[in-house]
């Protein structure tokens, strides 16, 4: 009978380690209409290969905060959000097909008129979020100026409505 050898360098549990300890910097956004973007201790950043493999090769506990985007009838621009931590441990590959429910969950909980669109964060890791920092990214990727709600989208029609029927008088 053959003994099993137990082996003492193991190349796949040591990479989950290193990957674990440097993943901690990054976040991922993902904003519905918009794109995709990877952020790096607080700025964005472009992964290169060994980075990509760093995030996409290594299974975690995703911490996610999930949110609709909206603005009110007063211009006030504010977010409905949950943050968790995930139960199971997912690839980055499979965070959006984990999230497509839970989001849909959002978006109808959430005031039909003052939608504009979703978004999702995700950390490796449990971090805080600095709801600021969300807001700026937010609005630099242009999330409150390259939407309207059915709020705005109704008052154009009220108003090109009623331009059309004074000019027609």
């Amino acid at each position: 009978m053959t003994k099993k050898r137990n082996k003492k360098y193991n190349p796949t549990l040591k990479f989950q380690i290193i990957s674990k300890e440097r993943s901690k910097y990054y976040k991922i956004l993902d904003i519905t209409a918009i794109g995709v973007f990877v952020y790096r201790r607080n700025r964005e950043y472009k992964p290169k290969k060994a980075d990509a493999h760093l995030l996409n090769g290594v299974r975690y506990k995703w911490q996610i905060m999930a949110g609709v985007i909206c603005r009110d009838q007063f211009k006030k621009e504010y977010l409905k959000t949950e943050t968790f931590i995930t139960a199971q441990e997912y690839f980055t590959s499979e965070l959006a097909d984990y999230l497509t429910e839970f989001q849909k969950e959002l978006w109808e909980q959430s005031n039909p008129l003052h939608r504009l669109t979703q978004f999702w964060l995700a950390s490796p890791v449990e971090t805080d979020i600095n709801d600021n920092w969300l807001l700026s990214q937010l609005t630099n990727k242009g999330a409150y100026s390259n939407f309207i709600t059915e709020y705005e989208h109704a008052q154009m029609n009220k108003v090109s409505l009623t331009t059309y029927k004074a000019t027609k008088d």
